[in-house]
């Protein structure tokens, strides 16, 4: 299998991420220092205004912070590598290229992954979707939650940003994005089978691809002209 990401941008935002979480940790920290030392200084305004900008900015860097490694340093780019692996060069996994995140071009189609890291039960019923169980980890109490929310939704949006980039690079590609959930988390338990979005296993992932019959998609003429027009090859 072909792999073709941006590390760049990977490098960047989690070069980001340290850098937010590192500096809204000092600022909290000094925030706190400079309130305890106010404390023997009650007249003076000026302290107090310290305080509470370095409390603001420490906490919107920090959540920042929060919202960059959730989103990049679990690299859900070389975990759906690994889990495709063994497939031949007939498939192109493609990081953060394509307009969507992750995009799977195969011999049965394009496949857009909407990677999701919960953990415990996941379950769709009703139109719903529900992780009951699931407890914040004692990080996520005054920080960003990495909740469930609506995966459907959320890889219908991925599919509509991969279409938007294909009529603008790719116009004559008459291929329809199948957008697919995936769980990654080695502890998540799927109750699924009704959700409008297929919602699968990262482990089940590879034979799900497999299985799949022939279907239009990104013939690999069009893909080389497409790296090759936009400046980026494949890894491996």
């Amino acid at each position: 299998m072909r792999i073709v990401t941006d590390t760049r941008r990977v490098t960047r935002n989690l070069t980001l991420a340290r850098y937010a979480t590192i500096g809204g940790i000092v600022l909290l920290v000094g925030a706190l220092l400079v309130n305890l030392y106010a404390l023997s200084r009650p007249n003076d305004v000026q302290l107090l205004i310290y305080v509470i900008i370095g409390f603001f900015v420490g906490y919107t860097l920090s959540n920042v912070g929060g919202v960059l490694n959730m989103r990049w340093a679990r690299r859900p780019d070389k975990g759906l590598a690994d889990a495709l692996r063994g497939l031949d060069d007939r498939h192109t996994l493609y990081n953060f290229r394509l307009g969507a995140a992750h995009v799977l071009v195969a011999p049965s189609g394009v496949y857009v992954l909407h990677p999701k890291f919960q953990t415990g039960p996941i379950q769709f019923a009703a139109g719903k979707w529900t992780n009951p169980g699931a407890r914040p980890g004692f990080g996520r109490l005054f920080g960003p939650r990495d909740t469930l929310g609506n995966p459907a939704a959320e890889a219908g949006l991925e599919a509509d940003a991969l279409r938007a980039f294909l009529k603008k690079h790719l116009p004559e590609a008459a291929v329809e994005p199948r957008p697919l959930i995936v769980f990654m988390h080695p502890r998540a338990v799927l109750d699924t089978d009704e959700s409008p979005v297929p919602a699968l296993h990262v482990k089940q992932l590879k034979d799900f691809i497999r299985r799949q019959p022939k279907a239009e998609t990104l013939p690999a003429a069009a893909l080389t002209d497409l790296e090759t027009k936009l400046g980026f090859a494949a890894a491996e």
